[in-house]
């Protein structure tokens, strides 16, 4: 009920137009009929349509379709009964009838110039309207946004290579980034970021090559960063879009440290906890050192991805090929005392979290300390051979020799089989055992969600 009634009162004005617009054609019908009666006193010849044509194009003008049909069949009952003399016996001449002929056809044609000239006028109208409105929307975003904006124009030497830009439109927040007013608007970059890298311009370049680039910047002499986003709006112009992220980078400076103290104390405690037991295995039974020994290995594998992780920029993965390099290696040295056994490592590139890398690292150690103390019994020789590879949402880690071969009950009470078990538990794999020649552990897991690499057109300017 409340839409109809909402319907009817929104069609009431198009209503009143569309009347108004029919009175003004017979307004118009009516002056033309004044003004043709009084000049055919004083010009009997003149011809009896002839002002009634801008009365049509107006009235099409003015009210479109219905108000030239309007005009159109006015204008020609009027002149076909007042200005034909023959009309008033329905004996028309030749020339009569050709006169209202060629009104019907002329005044048609200009009731629909009228009308389409009306419609064009109404649609420049709305388009002008909506220009408008998107204008002022545009403004006010531009005023209003708390981030940065600019629109720059390309300028290029004799040999077509970008040397500067100059700015065309600056919005209010960039302006108080850069400490300046509305001045900079019209003059060059160089001339508003005097110490601006020398990579500033090609990111520039790049920009207007069509590739959108989001960058880091450091102010020189402050301690305040800036994010920068380019993107090509024209052939030669590009819009820069600047949010300030200083509170950010201090966040994150401030979480770097504490992150490293952190790294650093649990090294530290570690290596401490491995001393302890290095000084209790020396005055203790070879049965009770070899324990000891063990656990010393597992505490230092774990002290190994703390070292790496210290080691690299990034604060939360581990590159674990790299990792399961340096294991194997130190395995290696402190293992074997001959080159009876050889250790080889074959990893693909994977990154994954630090608690992931942690427990892969001891079952490493835990497969790699068995298979150099029990595969190969003096004088055999041979390898042990890790592999780390994807296939395909998975990653296989393989741990493999070709030694005297596995008991056939790997389920007993021995501590090294239950960690490993353990451990395959704790990241969400799958342990396979093979026994054909020599002893195989393959470690099926999901792969780990990848880490965040840096997208292109993506960097830092310092």
């Amino acid at each position: 009920m409340e839409s109809t009634r909402s319907a009817r009162f929104e069609g009431r004005p198009q209503l009143v137009r569309a009347g108004l617009a029919q009175l003004y054609a017979l307004g118009l019908v009516g002056a033309a009929t004044l003004c043709r009666v009084w000049l055919g006193h004083r010009f009997p010849d003149l011809l009896p349509f002839s002002l009634y044509y801008p009365v049509i194009l107006a009235a099409g003008l003015a009210g479109g379709w219905p108000a030239a049909t309007t005009a159109l069949v006015a204008s020609g009952l009027v002149g076909w009964r007042f200005f034909l003399p023959g009309a008033a016996d329905s004996q028309l001449s030749t020339t009569e009838v050709v006169n209202l002929l060629l009104f019907a056809f002329s005044g048609a044609f200009m009731a629909f110039a009228g009308a389409h000239l009306q419609a064009l006028l109404y649609r420049q109208r709305d388009s002008h309207e909506r220009l408008a409105e998107r204008e002022l929307r545009y403004r006010t975003l531009f005023d209003a946004i708390s981030e940065g904006f600019a629109l720059v124009q390309a300028v290029r030497d004799q040999d077509g290579r970008l040397v500067d830009y100059v700015i065309l439109e600056a919005n209010p927040a960039i302006l108080r980034m850069l400490n300046t007013d509305a001045s900079v608007i019209g003059r060059r970059g160089g001339e508003v970021l005097r110490n601006a890298p020398a990579a500033w311009l090609g990111a520039c370049e790049r920009a207007l090559a069509g590739e959108p680039l989001t960058f880091e910047y450091h102010a020189p002499g402050s301690r305040r960063w800036f994010e920068i986003h380019l993107a090509r709006v024209a052939p030669e112009q590009f819009a820069q879009f600047v949010m300030e992220i200083t509170d950010r980078k201090t966040a994150e400076a401030r979480h770097s440290e504490l992150f490293d103290e952190l790294n650093h104390r649990v090294k530290n405690n570690l290596a401490l906890i491995s001393s302890m037991l290095g000084l209790q295995a020396r005055s203790s039974s070879p049965d009770v050192r070899a324990q000891l020994q063990k656990a010393m290995d597992r505490i230092q594998a774990i002290a190994d991805v703390h070292a790496r992780l210290y080691r690299s920029s990034r604060k939360d993965d581990v590159d674990f090929a790299a990792y399961l390099t340096d294991l194997c290696r130190r395995l290696s040295a402190s293992l074997i005392e001959d080159d009876r056994v050889r250790i080889t490592v074959e990893a693909e590139p994977v990154v994954m979290p630090l608690d992931r890398a942690v427990a892969l690292g001891v079952l490493v150690n835990e497969l790699v300390t068995n298979a150099a103390k029990y595969a190969y019994p003096e004088p055999a020789s041979g390898a042990i051979a890790v592999r780390l590879q994807r296939t395909g949402s998975s990653l296989l880690l393989s741990v493999s020799d070709t030694g005297q071969g596995l008991p056939q009950d790997l389920s007993g009470p021995g501590l090294g089989m239950r960690l490993v078990r353990s451990l395959v538990q704790q990241i969400g794999g799958a342990l396979e055992v093979e026994r054909t020649s020599g002893a195989v552990f393959h470690v099926r897991m999901p792969d780990a969600p990848p880490a965040l690499a840096a997208a292109g057109g993506q960097g830092r300017l310092l």
